[in-house]
Protein backbone atom coordinates (compact mmCIF):
# COMPACT_ATOMS: atom_id res chain seq x y z
CA UNK A 1 0.00 0.00 0.00
CA UNK A 2 3.45 2.31 0.62
CA UNK A 3 4.22 2.03 -3.14
CA UNK A 4 0.59 2.40 -4.32
CA UNK A 5 0.49 5.94 -2.01
CA UNK A 6 3.95 6.86 -2.92
CA UNK A 7 2.85 6.74 -6.55
CA UNK A 8 -0.48 8.72 -6.41
CA UNK A 9 1.73 11.44 -4.47
CA UNK A 10 4.31 11.83 -7.48
CA UNK A 11 1.28 12.08 -10.06
CA UNK A 12 -0.09 14.47 -8.00
CA UNK A 13 3.40 16.60 -6.99
CA UNK A 14 4.90 15.80 -10.12
CA UNK A 15 1.92 17.00 -11.70
CA UNK A 16 1.06 20.26 -9.78
CA UNK A 17 4.82 21.32 -10.10
CA UNK A 18 4.33 20.65 -13.92
CA UNK A 19 1.78 22.63 -13.88
CA UNK A 20 2.84 26.20 -12.28
CA UNK A 21 6.33 26.20 -13.73
CA UNK A 22 5.43 24.94 -17.30
CA UNK A 23 2.12 24.43 -18.26
CA UNK A 24 0.38 27.63 -16.80
CA UNK A 25 3.50 29.87 -18.19
CA UNK A 26 3.08 28.91 -21.78
CA UNK A 27 -0.46 29.66 -21.43
CA UNK A 28 0.00 32.99 -19.69
CA UNK A 29 1.59 34.19 -23.43
CA UNK A 30 -1.26 33.47 -25.06
CA UNK A 31 -3.81 36.29 -25.29
CA UNK A 32 -8.00 36.27 -25.50
CA UNK A 33 -9.80 33.35 -26.24
CA UNK A 34 -6.45 31.58 -27.47
CA UNK A 35 -5.78 31.91 -23.54
CA UNK A 36 -8.66 30.95 -21.78
CA UNK A 37 -9.27 27.77 -24.64
CA UNK A 38 -5.44 26.54 -23.48
CA UNK A 39 -6.01 26.92 -20.00
CA UNK A 40 -9.15 25.52 -19.91
CA UNK A 41 -8.19 22.39 -21.96
CA UNK A 42 -4.99 22.33 -19.61
CA UNK A 43 -7.26 21.63 -16.29
CA UNK A 44 -9.99 19.29 -18.13
CA UNK A 45 -6.37 17.41 -19.20
CA UNK A 46 -5.58 17.54 -16.05
CA UNK A 47 -8.22 16.68 -13.65
CA UNK A 48 -8.91 12.80 -14.17
CA UNK A 49 -4.97 12.11 -13.42
CA UNK A 50 -4.94 14.92 -10.14
CA UNK A 51 -8.26 14.41 -8.99
CA UNK A 52 -8.08 10.70 -9.76
CA UNK A 53 -4.64 10.76 -7.48
CA UNK A 54 -5.64 12.43 -5.02
CA UNK A 55 -8.71 10.23 -4.30
CA UNK A 56 -5.94 6.78 -4.48
CA UNK A 57 -4.05 9.55 -1.72
CA UNK A 58 -7.02 9.81 0.81
CA UNK A 59 -7.77 5.79 0.33
CA UNK A 60 -4.88 4.58 0.20
CA UNK A 61 -3.36 6.92 3.51
CA UNK A 62 -6.70 6.35 5.53
CA UNK A 63 -5.53 2.46 4.87
CA UNK A 64 -2.14 3.07 6.25
CA UNK A 65 -3.29 5.10 8.78
CA UNK A 66 -5.54 1.77 9.74
CA UNK A 67 -2.22 -0.61 9.66
CA UNK A 68 -0.63 1.61 12.02
CA UNK A 69 -3.10 1.86 14.69
CA UNK A 70 -3.16 5.82 14.07
CA UNK A 71 -7.11 5.99 13.62
CA UNK A 72 -7.71 4.75 17.72
CA UNK A 73 -8.63 7.61 19.63
CA UNK A 74 -5.32 6.60 21.75
CA UNK A 75 -3.26 7.39 18.62
CA UNK A 76 -3.89 10.82 19.53
CA UNK A 77 -1.87 10.82 22.87
CA UNK A 78 1.31 9.91 20.28
CA UNK A 79 3.90 12.17 18.44
CA UNK A 80 2.49 9.56 15.31
CA UNK A 81 -0.80 10.52 15.86
CA UNK A 82 -0.34 14.55 16.01
CA UNK A 83 2.02 14.63 13.25
CA UNK A 84 -0.55 12.89 11.41
CA UNK A 85 -3.53 14.80 12.49
CA UNK A 86 -1.69 17.85 11.65
CA UNK A 87 -1.08 16.43 7.81
CA UNK A 88 -4.57 14.98 7.32
CA UNK A 89 -5.98 18.65 8.47
CA UNK A 90 -3.96 20.06 5.50
CA UNK A 91 -4.93 17.35 3.51
CA UNK A 92 -8.47 18.55 4.08
CA UNK A 93 -7.38 22.43 3.45
CA UNK A 94 -5.72 21.39 0.77
CA UNK A 95 -7.93 19.77 -1.17
CA UNK A 96 -10.93 22.06 -0.50
CA UNK A 97 -8.88 24.59 -1.90
CA UNK A 98 -7.99 22.65 -5.21
CA UNK A 99 -11.95 22.25 -5.48
CA UNK A 100 -12.75 26.18 -5.00
CA UNK A 101 -10.01 26.69 -6.87
CA UNK A 102 -10.77 24.11 -10.16
CA UNK A 103 -14.54 24.00 -9.99
CA UNK A 104 -15.69 27.81 -8.51
CA UNK A 105 -12.70 30.72 -8.71
CA UNK A 106 -11.65 29.60 -12.19
CA UNK A 107 -15.30 29.19 -14.29
CA UNK A 108 -16.04 32.42 -12.30
CA UNK A 109 -12.86 34.14 -14.14
CA UNK A 110 -13.92 32.40 -16.95
CA UNK A 111 -17.13 33.84 -16.91
CA UNK A 112 -16.19 37.43 -15.99
CA UNK A 113 -13.83 37.31 -19.37
CA UNK A 114 -16.18 36.27 -21.19
CA UNK A 115 -18.51 38.92 -20.32
CA UNK A 116 -15.92 41.91 -20.65
CA UNK A 117 -16.53 42.47 -17.07
CA UNK A 118 -13.10 42.95 -14.81
CA UNK A 119 -11.56 40.20 -13.80
CA UNK A 120 -12.33 40.48 -10.00
CA UNK A 121 -11.64 36.77 -9.39
CA UNK A 122 -7.92 36.45 -10.76
CA UNK A 123 -6.29 37.57 -7.39
CA UNK A 124 -8.31 35.74 -5.23
CA UNK A 125 -8.19 32.64 -7.67
CA UNK A 126 -3.92 32.97 -7.77
CA UNK A 127 -3.81 33.30 -3.83
CA UNK A 128 -6.06 30.21 -3.43
CA UNK A 129 -3.70 28.52 -6.19
CA UNK A 130 -0.36 29.61 -4.35
CA UNK A 131 -1.64 27.91 -0.89
CA UNK A 132 -2.73 24.73 -2.74
CA UNK A 133 0.86 24.50 -4.06
CA UNK A 134 2.50 25.16 -0.53
CA UNK A 135 0.12 22.81 0.95
CA UNK A 136 1.08 19.89 -2.12
CA UNK A 137 4.64 20.46 -1.11
CA UNK A 138 3.82 20.63 2.71
CA UNK A 139 1.79 17.18 2.79
CA UNK A 140 4.56 14.89 1.93
CA UNK A 141 6.70 16.55 3.81
CA UNK A 142 4.65 15.50 7.08
CA UNK A 143 4.53 12.32 5.15
CA UNK A 144 8.08 12.20 4.83
CA UNK A 145 8.64 12.74 9.02
CA UNK A 146 6.03 10.03 9.36
CA UNK A 147 7.73 7.28 8.27
CA UNK A 148 10.68 8.30 9.56
CA UNK A 149 8.79 7.89 12.98
CA UNK A 150 7.96 4.44 12.22
CA UNK A 151 11.63 3.20 11.92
Amino acid sequence: MQIVHLLAAAVWVGGTVALVFVGVPVVRTLEGEARMQAMRTLGRRWRPLGWGAMAVLVASGLVLAHEHGALRREALDTDFGTVLLAKSLLVVVLVAGALMHDFVLGPRLQREIRAGEPPRTRRPLIAVGWVTFALTIAVPILGGVLVSMLQ
